[in-house]
């Protein structure tokens, strides 16, 4: 049973929802936690689905107490990382970008490549999303700048010098072999470097790997010539913005189940690098402002803090987590949600990336595992007897009745099989009747099956409503099958099938892996049908029973099968039908009345 309310205290703190099985499912924190923990149980509280799924769960509440709400916030960051509740919005991606590190506050420091930022007084540069580029680099600066990479306690006479410095990669602090004031030195000209000035030792480097192939030292140039390509790389990542503050861009967009997030770092007014990362647990776009707090949150438990952070949005406790950021920080740290300006382009840039990320990471999720899933959905909402492995979908195409062509695209196992796409071009049905080009050609396609005793579908899917439906079903009929068929109409992506009426159609959310899969199958046929029908009518225009007739040239034969729309209406049309077309005069139109009615 749920603990008592009446025995949890009026106090700042944190609370730990469990299940049945005594797993934690939510954590949250309140300033008050006995007023918090109420409110998920007063019948008047206007919930969201999630929530109310999450209270029918909770079998028992345990409360943490804290001094401030400050300290509350932080045990619930600290907590939700540890356990990732299911019901929580929490950070999904927990890669870590490469940094260039230095540690300036060691008396000889060091200069490497790390995937932690850490609030340990050291200079970072990046995140960068190359680290060959970052090996390359480190590399270089080895070379020119010859300084250690080793952990090795500094003893001056008292240490053996390692193999880098007899190659002249280091210069052996460790031996008394170079004072730590020019150490130094090298280690802010290794700085000023990393900050983008390259320009005088990216001309050094030219000149030395010219001189090397005059040399004919190929070897070496090439070398020199890595190292060039190495710190283009490196500066390609900088961006130039106004001004030479420190921040973070955070933007936030969401496909109604997980958040992407985009962070642009941008330091002494230069873009150095970029991050995504997603958080899972939100509902949709309504919850972008919390999970952008919960991000904030929970990234910057561990991660070096900016003066000021860009948001989309003002998130929820906008005052409390600024200062605990700045508590952190040892500054004062801003949020600040820009309105206009270099900031605010610079924000829509950061969105502009995290939308491409979601399409991409709606195009990888595609596969085996999102496949099987959306087909399962498919057998579950459909009440199909086993999965629909191998779907066939229909569609028709045609211009005012003219050149009709039907498609048949083949699905196996959720991915197209290309090879096995079929075009049917219209034969028995005159004008604009897609109902009846539909029937036609699921008939001729079932039939033939058949006939040749061929392996039927698992599903049937229509390219449109109960008008096609019906009509594709009628054929199945008239041939005793019993295949399941369903149709996807355009406006509303509602699932249509020919047992029910149009008020009674299967709606599934935009995020259903079983639409996205139908939607995928309906816009594959449709591609087709369309390639089919235009390639169709390209060789009707380029080929036809008018190319013989003196005086018809491609300008010609184009305006009469525009007007007509094929050469049978052609055939029929009376002597001043003809003459209605723009440059057919009489002459001609006697001589295509001729013609034609000698090859009827």
């Amino acid at each position: 049973m749920v603990t008592d309310l009446s025995k949890i205290p009026d106090s700042p703190g944190v609370y730990l929802m469990k299940d049945v099985s005594g797993d934690i499912i939510y954590v949250g924190k309140a300033i008050s936690l006995s007023r918090r923990v109420r409110s998920y149980f007063q019948s008047s509280a206007s919930h969201t689905p999630k929530t109310k799924v999450l209270v029918r769960q909770i079998e028992d509440i345990e409360f943490i107490l804290t001094d401030t709400e400050i300290d509350a916030l932080v045990l619930e960051a600290n907590l939700i990382k540890k356990y990732k509740p299911r019901y929580n919005v929490r950070l999904k991606d927990d890669k870590r970008y490469p940094y260039i590190k230095v540690t300036v506050s060691e008396k000889f420091p060091r200069i490497f490549m790390t995937r932690r930022r850490l609030m340990d007084n050291a200079l970072y540069f990046g995140p960068y999303t190359n680290s060959r580029a970052i090996r390359s680099t480190l590399e270089l600066i080895s070379g020119i700048f010859q300084l250690r990479k080793c952990r090795k306690p500094i003893q001056p006479g008292k240490t053996r010098p390692c193999l880098n410095y007899h190659i002249k990669l280091c210069t052996a602090p460790c031996r008394g072999a170079m004072e730590e004031e020019e150490y130094r030195a090298r280690i802010m000209q290794a700085v000023r470097f990393l900050k983008g000035d390259t320009s005088g030792l990216l001309k050094q480097l030219e000149d030395r790997m010219q001189l090397l192939a005059q040399q004919q030292d190929y070897e070496s140039a090439a070398e020199v010539r890595d190292q060039i390509e190495g710190v283009r790389c490196l500066t390609q990542q900088q961006i130039a913005t106004s001004g030479t503050d420190d921040r973070d861009v955070i933007a936030a967009v969401s496909d109604e189940s997980v958040v992407f997030l985009q962070i642009f770092y941008i330091r002494h007014g230069s873009m150095v690098g970029k991050a995504d990362f997603s958080l899972v647990g939100a509902e949709g776009s309504k919850e972008i402002p919390e999970a952008l707090a919960t991000f904030i949150k929970q990234y910057y438990q561990d991660s070096p803090i900016p003066p000021e952070i860009l948001v989309q949005y003002e998130v929820p406790e906008k005052e409390l987590i600024m200062t605990w950021l700045s508590g952190r920080s040892g500054r004062e740290v801003k949020l600040h949600v820009p309105q206009k300006g270099d900031k605010k382009k610079m924000l829509d840039m950061a969105v502009r990336n995290a939308e491409m990320a979601m399409r991409v990471a709606e195009l990888r999720t595609g596969p085996a595992e999102a496949s099987q899933a959306a087909l399962q959905e498919l057998r579950e909402v459909l009440s199909l007897e086993r999965l629909p492995q191998y779907i066939e979908g229909f569609d028709i195409s045609n211009i005012s009745g003219t050149n009709a062509v039907g498609s048949m695209v083949v699905f196996e196992n959720g991915a197209p099989s290309n090879s096995k796409y079929r075009q049917h071009n219209i034969r028995t049905v005159q004008g604009i009747d897609d109902f009846a080009m539909m029937a036609e050609v699921v008939n001729r396609r079932y039939a033939r099956l058949v006939r040749e005793d061929m392996p039927l579908p698992d599903l049937i899917l229509i390219d449109g409503g109960p008008g096609q439906v019906g009509a594709a079903k009628a054929s199945l009929d008239s041939l005793g099958l019993d295949i399941p068929l369903i149709g996807l109409a355009k406006r509303f992506e509602h699932i249509i099938t020919p047992h029910k009426g149009p008020s009674e159609v299967i709606i599934l959310p935009k995020t259903s892996p079983a639409l996205k899969l139908l939607m995928y199958i309906r816009d594959e046929a449709h591609r087709f049908a369309v390639t089919s029908h235009r390639r169709r009518r390209s060789a009707t225009l380029t080929h036809s029973e008018l190319d013989a007739i003196p005086g018809i040239g491609p300008g010609k034969k184009k305006l009469l099968l525009k007007h007509f729309g094929s050469v049978e209406h052609i055939r029929s049309a009376s002597l001043e039908a003809l003459m209605g077309v723009k440059g057919i005069n009489r002459t001609i139109a006697e001589r295509i009345h001729e013609h034609l009615a000698t090859q009827n």
